[in-house]
């Protein structure tokens, strides 16, 4: 974990290396630098946005269908108890002695 942390911190410097060394470098104006990185920075956070909002109702579906499929699948392996003791009659003797037997 710390290995992959320390990978990242070291890419993202060298990224933002490249950037700054690259905007020294170019023959525009240091106005022109900045409304160019503006506009790249307002588009990087469109895209960002747009595509976390996707990520997140993709997750969303996937966990709606995932929990659909397990109330299916215990639906399906539970019997229906109403159905099951449907055909069952008790007397009333029967039914009184349940009662005082079992509270």
């Amino acid at each position: 974990m710390k290995r992959g942390i320390g990978t990242l911190l070291v890419g993202a410097t060298a990224f933002a290396g490249g950037v700054l060394t690259g905007l020294l470098l170019t023959p525009r104006s240091g106005k022109e630098n900045l409304k160019w990185v503006k506009d790249q920075s307002e588009e990087t956070v469109e895209w960002l946005e747009t595509t976390g909002r996707k990520i997140r109702e993709d997750g969303e579906k996937r966990i709606d269908r995932f929990s659909e499929g397990i109330k299916k699948t215990m639906k399906d392996s539970l019997p229906d108890l109403y159905e099951a003791t449907e055909d069952l009659e008790f007397s009333e003797d029967e039914e009184i002695e349940e009662i005082t037997k079992n509270g």
